[in-house]
């Protein structure tokens, strides 16, 4: 019996015989000998952090070649011989591999399969995941790490399996680009990198899973190479892109620094036609210094982003945190975004875009952080969305936005509630029309609006808006109607405190001002400028105006050509502080024509008196108080 070489020489010679293990191995069968070794876990699987294979098979003293063959890669293939078991030594390809005779078709893919030179197939034994390193990937920063990837995720039965990547750094061509396949899960250890080899392409992709389903990318991190780009145009360089793909989830991954964007959801471009994705899952993922967005989802049905962050967008517009809008037909419906940041982006936080009348909708916004963007939230020709419980503060332009944009004019049903916007350079929460569009029957509700450099709330060009149980407080407006179109709005338990101006109507008609709370502001409480007409202004409580200077402003002021409007049963007071409204309740001047004034509470309405009725025809009954 000759000495056991490892990988040198004649391989038949390596062979050791008459071990009564090996003997009892094979009289166990291959079932046998895959049931002692199915022992092994994840980590096992690599040979590297947990104890061995061959521990697992005889205890503790065992050693590979106490009952089998032990040989290198090269070593096997230059074998003509059909050994149960061989333990292969190379470092990084350790592990046990057995002959298959019912298999003649499966090539040698150095990983899982290793063909000798009788055409035998090797078969590795593995617990719960291939090893990227098994089929030659480095992590070492300059080996092109891509074909060994690559090799490894298409080693992955069609029944599904896991690839698992070690820490490291693994250059990637993200122009030929890492594609798993269906049922297949890419988990990457805490300290591993994709690194993207710099190209002048201007269409690349890491990770580009497309026309898959069942996939799931775990871990690690993801990098781009906007710093090393080649080339000078182009936007669409992705970290990971998703496309015509469903149930796919990215989990507890760091994609930075991308020529495009840190993760894609879209279509297959060459289908036709497209295919939306289904049911896309981004959780605890971080997208970080991308240069067009941190996120785009352009089609999809269903999906979710939780408890991810999506920060410091920057580079090429829109330059979103996450830019939710459909890529011309296709839709993006039923997707919810809760409890993400999306903070520090040139762009948008978060927006919404449609690009037909209906096809960006039923889209949930929820507890997301939108800080120190140039806007915090937009919706725009979007309908039937919900944003609540986000806060969108100290942003240089605006909080909340509801628009159009140049694809439609209709902006619907969509409910701002529970939110916080405070501390803006432009308005809070604005609902912004024209004079040709069609945003209506919007909510917001219950949010606070607070120390915004404009409106709290702004209303323009917009139908049907109720605008209910907000604080707005701080703000150039509390709250403010512009526009001639800015018609059957209702405007009602409001709380417009500490503003320049409470609450105004500018060129506004046929609204509804009740129950709201316009007190302690700088100027008027409440203010009917420039053509407001037809407007009921009813049960509004208006106390302590004119902070800005005593016995100047008042409490209600109508002006400038309003006529026909209804005031009834509000309380007007001057209030005791050193500062005191001048008038209770104000027509100021004969262009206004054909006012009721009745049933209001005026006593001790302002410092110079309660009540002036400048205006012509105007009616005022008795039922005042005064």
């Amino acid at each position: 019996m000759g000495m056991l070489n490892h990988g040198s020489g004649n391989p038949v010679s390596e062979r050791k015989e008459g071990i009564s293990r090996r003997k009892l191995l094979v009289s166990l069968g291959m079932a046998g000998a895959a049931a002692a070794l199915s022992q092994t876990t994840l980590l096992e699987a690599g040979g590297a952090e947990r104890p061995s294979v061959s521990h697992a098979v005889y205890g503790t003293g065992g050693q590979p070649g106490e009952c089998c063959v032990t040989l290198t890669v090269s070593g096997l293939r230059a074998s003509t011989e059909p050994y149960t078991l061989v333990y292969i030594t190379d470092p990084g390809h350790e592990g046990w591999f057995h002959a298959d005779a019912n298999d003649s078709l499966s090539a040698d893919n150095t990983g899982t399969v290793l063909v000798n030179t009788s055409g035998i197939r090797f078969k590795r034994h593995y617990g719960e995941a291939i090893h990227a390193k098994w089929f030659g990937a480095k992590g070492d920063g300059s080996t092109d790490d891509t074909g060994a990837i690559q090799s490894a995720l298409d080693s992955v039965p069609a029944a599904g399996g896991t690839v698992y990547i070690a820490d490291g750094v693994y250059r990637i061509d993200a122009v030929r680009e890492l594609r798993p396949a269906s049922n297949t899960t890419l988990l990457l250890s805490p300290g591993a990198v994709l690194k993207a080899i710099p190209n002048d392409k201007e269409r690349f992709a890491v990770i580009n899973i497309i026309n898959k389903e069942n996939v799931t990318v775990r871990g690690g991190t993801v990098v781009g190479e906007r710093n090393e780009h080649l080339g000078t145009t182009g936007e669409w360089g992705m970290g990971i892109s998703i496309r015509s793909s469903r149930n796919v989830t990215v989990c507890d991954t760091i994609v930075r620094d991308c020529w495009g964007d840190g993760i894609y959801l879209g279509t297959n471009d060459s289908q036709n036609p497209r295919v939306e994705c289904e049911q896309i899952k981004i959780i605890r993922v971080t997208c970080e210094n991308n240069r067009r967005q941190g996120m785009s989802v352009t089609a999809c049905k269903g999906g979710i982003a939780l408890a991810s962050r999506f920060n410091k967008t920057n580079g090429t517009e829109p330059q979103s945190g996450i830019d939710l809008e459909p890529n011309g037909t296709v839709v993006v419906t039923d997707f919810a975004v809760i409890g993400c940041e999306c903070n520090d982006n040139a762009g948008s936080g978060i927006g919404i875009y449609g690009t037909t009348d209906t096809n960006a909708r039923n889209i949930i916004l929820e507890s997301n952080s939108c800080l120190h963007n140039t806007r915090g939230i937009q919706i725009r020709s979007a309908s039937n969305n919900k944003v609540l419980f986000n806060n969108c503060s100290d942003n240089t332009d605006m909080g909340i936005r509801i628009a159009i944009n140049t694809r439609s004019v209709i902006t619907e049903h969509n409910d701002i509630m529970g939110n916080t916007a405070a501390r803006n350079g432009g308005k809070g929460i604005s609902v912004e029309g024209t004079a040709t569009s069609r945003i209506r029957h919007n909510t917001i509700s219950g949010n606070d609006c607070l120390n915004n450099a404009q409106e709290g709330i702004g209303v323009t060009y917009s139908q049907y808006t109720h605008v209910a149980d907000n604080r707005s407080n701080g703000n150039l407006y509390g709250i403010r109607l512009v526009g001639t179109t800015s018609q059957f709005n209702d405007l009602s338990g409001n709380f417009c405190i500490e503003n320049v101006y409470g609450i105004q109507l500018w060129q506004s008609s046929y609204n509804k001002i009740t129950g709201n709370t316009c007190s302690e502001n700088k100027q008027a409480g409440l203010w009917l400028r420039k053509e407001s007409h037809h407007n009921e202004l009813l049960s509004n409580t208006c106390i302590g105006n004119s902070q800005a200077a005593h016995n100047v402003y008042d409490n209600i002021l109508v002006m400038e050509n309003s006529g026909f409007n209804n005031l009834q049963l509000n309380t007007a007071r001057k209030g005791n502080g050193a500062a005191r409204a001048a008038y209770g309740i104000r027509i100021q001047s004969a262009d206004c024509s054909d006012n009721l004034v009745a049933n209001n509470d005026m006593l001790d309405g302002g410092e110079t008196a309660s009540y002036l009725d400048g205006g012509s025809g105007t009616t005022t009954l008795a039922g005042n108080r005064l």
